[in-house]
């Protein structure tokens, strides 16, 4: 599927037309039975565990599909694992919900998303949504944490809709004095923030999963090309220059293959420190990641710089990756701060 929707994208340079084919492949999946990958059985879902998570973000993440798999099939089911209705939507896929987390990216301090007096008001920007949302599922910090279910075409709900630069359906939110409706409020207090954190470090390892697979694909496509691409009678990749570029692209995702192999082992045996390997790795994902994008592009040298080829399309995932789920400034200062508070 990822395949087949990434060389339809590459022919369509309308938005509009690009947003019709990504709707069409999420239908496919839908129907598929994707997004129940993680929900119980019970709640009409396939009832599977984070193995099976890892393998399906992995082959969308090989074939670079530009859709939020891993919010959908992991992070979604996670956040509403004690909400049956919700849960069931989902499966069904009569609900295509957005998630805005509590840490989400604001234009202004001051304009992140409140309640007051029973109203919603404030924005959030660069939230990734599957296509045509039905509902935005809103995480709110504060003396009472809640999580909110809110019809997208709410009275005072407006989002602006466009593609990132790895094509993936984004949007901007902005909730003006939304009047809060009871039943939108599945959730209060501490176990909403516990949850959000424990959802937060399984998007991170999908995410990961997700950019290895999308890292070794691109490595073979780029050896591909430096064995078959000929400049002044010889194959690009007799140039020794190039040779060893590539091996330094294979040692920096064989070290982060390692470390999402490692916090996929930890977060399936449930061990305390999970959060740790998974944050390692996703810090990793920040500088491997970047490093094989960047070297891709070098190594297809002006094709590098077309829209040519899907190797550039996944460059440019692998480094979008990075900024999904905590970015690396993000991971760092988990890891310090939690180093500082055992050392005291």
């Amino acid at each position: 599927i990822g395949l087949e929707a990434d060389q339809e994208l590459a022919l369509l340079s309308d938005a509009a037309a690009q947003a019709a084919c990504l709707r069409r492949h999420w239908d496919t999946i839908a129907g598929l039975g994707w997004l129940t990958t993680a929900i119980p059985e019970e709640a009409g879902g396939a009832g599977g565990d984070l193995a099976d998570l890892a393998a399906l973000v992995g082959g969308a993440g090989r074939g670079g599909l530009p859709l939020p798999i891993a919010t959908a099939c992991g992070v979604l089911p996670h956040l509403l694992a004690d909400q049956p209705a919700a849960l069931a939507a989902l499966a069904e896929g009569r609900q295509r919900i957005a998630l805005i987390p509590a840490d989400a990216a604001v234009d202004d301090d001051s304009d992140a998303p409140r309640i007051a007096d029973g109203r919603l008001s404030g924005s959030a920007v660069g939230i990734e949504t599957p296509p045509d949302p039905t509902h935005v599922l809103l995480v709110l910090d504060g003396e009472e944490p809640q999580l909110l279910l809110i019809p997208a075409d709410a009275k005072g709900v407006a989002f602006t809709r466009y593609q990132r630069i790895d094509g993936r359906p984004s949007a901007d939110w902005r909730f003006s004095g939304v009047a809060a409706e009871a039943g939108w409020t599945l959730a209060r207090g501490a176990a909403v923030l516990r949850r959000a954190s424990e959802a937060r470090d399984l998007g991170a390892l999908l995410t990961c999963i997700e950019a290895v697979s999308a890292a070794g694909a691109l490595i073979e496509q780029t050896i591909e090309y430096l064995l078959n691409r000929v400049q002044f009678g010889v194959p690009l990749a007799s140039h020794q220059a190039l040779r060893h570029r590539v091996a330094e692209m294979y040692v920096e995702y064989e070290t982060l293959r390692g470390l999402a192999i490692q916090a996929l082992r930890s977060l399936s045996a449930a061990e305390p420190t999970a959060w740790r390997d998974i944050a390692f790795a996703k810090l990793r994902l920040g500088e491997a990641g970047r490093f094989i994008a960047q070297s891709t592009i070098q190594c297809h040298g002006g094709m590098g710089m077309t829209e040519g080829l899907q190797a550039i399309r996944l460059a440019r995932r692998i480094m979008m990756a990075e900024f999904e789920f905590g970015d690396r400034s993000v991971q760092a200062r988990r890891l310090l701060d939690d180093a500082a508070s055992r050392a005291a």
